[in-house]
């Protein structure tokens, strides 16, 4: 079994090796046979397919150590051989099952990655060779010589090649090692476990026995690793009444530390249990969340956004987010509250010293269709100039004018034309208020593709080649000024050439 030693090794130095395959004990063994015959024999096997291959393979087979030394010879031949014959002589090394042959392929592939050379004939070699290639792998991995994406390639085809009941000791990893390492990791054994069951079972077992023998040492330094164990097993495995009620304990004591609730909260919110728990949590922490503490704060937002909607909602107006000063709370507050339809709460939300928290607010805007006159003036006055009152962070602004969109009323539409025609309004606002006429204004996309035929605004000429794009019923015009401008300036030719072939698959100008 694995040990807390194979997390260790990926920090060790490498112990020498060879990039030589290991030549024969003797020049002819004692039936006659030699390197040479082995080299011819590797020949016919490259040509023939009827009984001279199986004559010449079960020779091979039967003398691998020159079978070994002839075929690594041809594989490294010039000309190389082409995919066929190289498959052929794989095989043949792959059925030589000897155990110092595993240890040369890896001495064969290591010396290609440092030398910079194809390595895909050694990695498939090595992986053809089942649990019997770990061992060597695992020495790759922790080879300090090699770069992190080759480790990370290597530690990949680890996972693959582990057996079963070796699974459990490749968990002594998650949570040690360079970060590159540990992404690689986790990606693997996730989908490992999803591909099969049994092994599923056989990783989460690991990492609850891994999790029970460290949390017995807790400290600090453990901790991190601690809670990579929680989010691994909730993303790689089936859940089980254990694993839940761990969750749950953790969540829910306020001795455990921060970054581990985090964790346990993260694996009910991917399971998506312990909706009990977590109101909990957020009853518990809201008052030190709600004066100022960060830890506070991270974890009652954590816990909400984990929350069916309904009981998120109810929280938020149990605890007044809407009126908080701290952005994660404020703005789950406008995500989840029950917020009126005549937009009354609207000049208020964008008060807010968070751009993010404006934003939240403003995507509620609109939600069945319908804004009164005082909602179209605000939402064009925070999306306009910030001269006349436009708000300075152009994520907002973006927003107020996709809100505008959603409104869909005649007042709407035109607030959207006056921003798109304002040169003092920024770009990516005025691009955005493009592409919302094009695809809610009936008559949009036509204006849209006015503005582009008479170069008016050739600073946003790219811009309305873009949203023309998404125009839900095209007409001749916008056929029109698309294929203009094709062939127009070459910055702006190909948007309008996308643009076109999105609209038209299949068709060109005249």
């Amino acid at each position: 079994m694995l040990t807390f030693a194979l997390a260790l090794h990926l920090f060790a130095p490498p112990e020498p090796t060879l990039a030589e395959a290991p030549a024969p004990t003797a020049e002819v063994a004692d039936d006659g046979y030699s390197l040479e015959q082995a080299k011819a024999d590797v020949e016919v096997i490259l040509v023939d397919r009827g009984k001279a291959y199986l004559d010449a393979r079960a020779r091979l087979e039967d003398q691998p150590a020159f079978a070994a030394a002839a075929v690594v010879a041809r594989l490294e031949a010039v000309p190389a051989p082409g995919p066929d014959k190289r498959e052929r002589l794989l095989n043949v090394l792959a059925a030589l099952k000897q155990p110092e042959h595993v240890e040369m392929f890896g001495q064969q592939l290591r010396g290609a990655m440092i030398q910079n050379r194809p390595t895909e004939l050694w990695m498939q070699l090595l992986r053809k060779q089942g649990p019997s290639a770990a061992p060597v792998l695992t020495k790759l991995v922790g080879d300090r010589e090699l770069s992190l994406e080759q480790r990370g390639a290597l530690l990949d085809a680890l996972i693959d090649v582990t057996a079963r009941d070796k699974l459990g000791g490749l968990m002594a990893m998650v949570g040690n090692g360079a970060s590159e390492l540990q992404s690689t990791l986790r990606r693997a054994l996730i989908r490992r476990s999803r591909a099969n069951a049994d092994d599923g079972r056989a990783i989460a077992a690991g990492i609850d026995r891994d999790f029970d023998h460290d949390n017995g040492e807790a400290d600090v330094a453990n901790e991190g690793r601690l809670a990579q164990l929680l989010i691994l097993r909730a993303a790689c495995c089936e859940a089980d009444p254990t694993f839940s009620a761990r969750l749950e304990a953790l969540v829910a004591d306020p001795g455990a530390s921060f970054q581990i609730r985090v964790a346990a909260i993260d694996g009910l919110a991917r399971l998506g249990l312990g909706a009990a728990v977590l109101q909990g949590l957020v009853r518990e922490q809201s008052k030190a969340a709600l004066m100022g503490s960060q830890a506070g704060e991270i974890l009652v937002a954590l816990a909400l956004d984990a929350l069916p909607d309904a009981a998120a909602a109810g929280l938020t107006a149990e605890l007044s987010l809407l009126d908080a000063e701290a952005p994660r709370l404020a703005q789950l507050g406008y995500r989840f509250a029950a917020l009126d339809a005549d937009h009354g709460w609207l000049d208020h939300s964008q008060t807010h010293a968070w751009p993010e928290v404006r934003k939240a607010a403003l995507a509620r805007v609109a939600e069945a269709g319908a804004c009164e006159k005082h909602t179209v003036r605000t939402l064009a006055r925070v999306g306009g100039p910030v001269s006349a009152g436009g708000d300075r962070d152009a994520r907002v602004g973006r927003s107020a004018i996709a809100a505008l969109g959603r409104c869909a009323d005649e007042r709407a539409f035109k607030s959207l034309r006056t921003l798109l025609d304002d040169t003092a309004v920024p770009l990516t606002q005025r691009a955005e208020a493009a592409r919302q006429l094009v695809e809610h204004d009936p008559t949009g996309a036509e204006y849209v593709a006015e503005l582009l035929i008479d170069g008016r605004f050739s600073e946003l000429a790219r811009e309305l080649a873009l949203a023309l794009g998404h125009a839900p019923e095209p007409s001749d015009l916008v056929r029109d000024a698309l294929c203009r401008t094709s062939r127009a300036n070459p910055m702006v030719a190909s948007t309008a050439r996308d643009s076109l072939g999105r609209l038209y698959p299949g068709e060109g100008c005249e």
